[in-house]
């Protein structure tokens, strides 16, 4: 009887520190679960603001993204076509370094991207950011807003976080003046606007070989493969 007496009141003593901790986040729970992970995947689901969705463009091209990071490394990928056509990008911090990958059907490419290369796509997208007065929760994560001007005069507002435990998450996208992991964002290649919301985020092991980029992908310059990506836009620019 004792026994049972002791594990009753133990229950109850989390429970109390369950029912503590969701009064203190406004009843909200999600902030006790994988909060300052830093090994996981966060999916996005992405969005075509500029297209119609309706339209038969919309067929095949990537409705989600995935970035697993570990170590404060990063790969981001998105396939569309059923598969069919898969990009991947690797983003290493030490020493860094970033690497492409596509794969079209059965034919796998693969660039390395050398830091001028990238600071010349990244450069002229965002021309000016300011923090913004609002707050939001995505996926469980409490986000801050910056209000950004991009290239075209146009501004967006992004959301980001500090909950999630990656060191300069930007430092290898237009963003990289915003210390905090994207949750809410838009990005454009090749006259393709897509928006990217996180839906969820997940604390789980990632495997070293995520890194990599094994003997099966036929290397080549990235100018050639950029050429390869920018035959595949669909909105024909």
């Amino acid at each position: 009887m004792r026994k049972w007496f002791i594990v009753i009141t133990l229950s109850l003593a989390v429970i109390a520190v369950i029912v503590f901790f969701f009064i203190k986040n406004g009843g909200d729970l999600s902030h006790m679960i994988g909060k300052d992970i830093s090994e996981g995947v966060i999916e996005y689901d992405i969005t075509y603001p500029k297209i119609n969705p309706n339209s038969m463009m919309l067929q095949g091209m990537p409705n989600k993204a995935y970035l697993r990071f570990k170590n404060n490394d990063m790969v981001n990928d998105m396939s569309g076509m059923m598969g069919l056509i898969s990009i991947v990008y690797i983003a290493k911090q030490s020493p860094q370094s970033v690497m492409q990958t596509l794969t079209l059907i059965n034919k796998k490419y693969a660039s390395d991207i050398s830091l001028e290369e990238m600071n010349k796509i990244n450069g002229d997208y965002v021309t000016k950011i300011e923090k913004g007065k609002n707050t939001k929760e995505i996926a469980g994560y409490k986000c801050k807003e910056a209000l950004v001007t991009l290239y075209n005069g146009s501004q967006v507002n992004v959301f980001y976080t500090k909950d999630i435990a990656i060191k300069n998450p930007n430092w290898s996208n237009p963003y990289n003046q915003i210390e905090g992991v994207l949750m809410d964002f838009q990005m454009e290649r090749y006259g393709l606007i897509m928006h990217l919301k996180a839906k969820q985020v997940t604390a789980q092991p990632i495997d070293d070989s995520a890194f990599t980029i094994t003997d099966e992908y036929q290397k080549v310059s990235f100018a050639e493969l950029d050429k390869m990506l920018m035959e595949l836009n669909p909105s024909g620019d």
